[in-house]
C-alpha cells in the first residue's frame, strides 16, 4: 500500500514538474516569436520611412517631366506645321522635334509610374504593418495568459 501511494505521489509530482516547465518553455517561445515580430515591426517602419521620404521627390520629378514632355509635344506641333511644304530640312527637324517629343512623353510616363508604384509601396507597407501589429498583440495576449496560468511562488519567466 506504501508503494502505491508511493508511485502516485512520484507520477503526479512528475507531471506537474512537466507541467511547469512546459508552460515556462511555451513563455520563452512566446517571448522569442514577439521579439521577433517587434524586429520586424521597426523594420518595416523603416522601410516605410524611406518609400515616404522619397515619395515628394518623385512626385516633384514627376511633375516636371510631365510639364517638359507638354513642351515638348508643342514644339513637335509647331516644327510639323513648319514642314508643311516639303522642305527636307524642315522635315527632318520636324521628325527630330516628334522623337524628342515621344522620349520625354516616355520619361513621363516612367516618372508617373514610379510614383504610383511608391504610393503602392507604402499602402502595402501599412498593411504589413498592421498585421505585424495585430500578431504582437496576439502574442501579448497569450504571453499574459500563460504568465496567468503559472504558480505565482517561485516562477520567473521572462517578458517580452
Amino acid at each position: 500500500m506504501k508503494k502505491i501511494v508511493l508511485v502516485l505521489a512520484v507520477a503526479v509530482l512528475g507531471l506537474t514538474t512537466q507541467a511547469f516547465s512546459q508552460k515556462n518553455v511555451d513563455t520563452v517561445k512566446l517571448s522569442q516569436q514577439y521579439a521577433e515580430v517587434t524586429k520586424d515591426i521597426a523594420d518595416l517602419q523603416v522601410k516605410l520611412q524611406t518609400a515616404q521620404g522619397k515619395l515628394p521627390t518623385e512626385q516633384s520629378k514627376a511633375t516636371v517631366a510631365t510639364q517638359e514632355a507638354q513642351q515638348a509635344a508643342q514644339q513637335s506641333s509647331m516644327q510639323a506645321q513648319n514642314a508643311t511644304d516639303a522642305d527636307y530640312d524642315k522635315t527632318r527637324k520636324a521628325r527630330k522635334k516628334a522623337k524628342q517629343a515621344a522620349n520625354k512623353s516616355s520619361d513621363a510616363k516612367d516618372a508617373n509610374d514610379d510614383v504610383k508604384d511608391t504610393n503602392n509601396k507604402i499602402k502595402d507597407l501599412n498593411k504589413e504593418i498592421a498585421k505585424k501589429q495585430k500578431k504582437q498583440q496576439d502574442l501579448q495576449t497569450k504571453f499574459t495568459a500563460a504568465r496567468a496560468s503559472m504558480p505565482a511562488a517561485g516562477t520567473t519567466a521572462p517578458q517580452p
